[in-house]
């Protein structure tokens, strides 16, 4: 049986050997912003790495969030999320901003994608996720910033939400 620290090393070596990849990953994020509960490139890139990994995952959860269960080797045990939000901001002018919507990553949630992907990988090291315990639950959360409330209202009046955020 590993020690904490060499389960860290191990996770941490997986997740630089996969750098350049998560990296990518988040600079996709960041040229293709998307607003709340519109983040459905997003969520599909989120989708699909998840089943590159294998990754078993819902979506449509809150419209666009997409969410994975990884069961540990170790028994039974507590549940952990590893969260990523999905959604821009609307800062016109912002290097990255989409020039139709002007959407941008202005509040570094592309790099949030990138980490709990990142974070993922370190976990399905093999030698690690054997003497895990519980359930890792990476989960790309769509609508955190508090935006278009208006449009939220309609998607709500409409039935295709209960709340107003994505979190909830």
């Amino acid at each position: 049986m590993l020690s904490a620290e060499e389960l860290k090393q191990k996770a941490c070596a997986t997740i630089e050997r996969n750098k350049k990849e998560i990296i990518a990953i988040a600079q996709e994020v960041l040229r293709h912003p998307e607003a709340g509960f519109s983040e459905t490139r997003t969520s599909h890139l989120v989708a699909k790495k998840f089943c590159d990994l294998g990754v078993p995952h819902r979506t449509g959860l809150a419209i666009t969030g997409v969410k994975g269960r990884i069961s540990g080797g170790g028994g039974t045990g507590p549940s952990v999320a590893i969260i990523g939000e999905l959604d821009s901001l609307l800062v016109e002018g912002h290097p990255y901003a989409d020039p139709v919507s002007g959407a941008a990553h202005a509040c570094g949630h592309h790099c949030q994608i990138g980490m709990m992907l990142g974070a993922t990988m370190g976990v399905l090291t093999p030698e690690v996720l054997i003497q895990l315990s519980g359930q890792i639950i990476p989960f790309a959360v769509p609508a955190e910033e508090f935006i278009e409330v208006e449009r939220r209202l309609q998607l709500r009046a409409e039935g295709r939400l209960e709340f107003l955020g994505g979190k909830q």
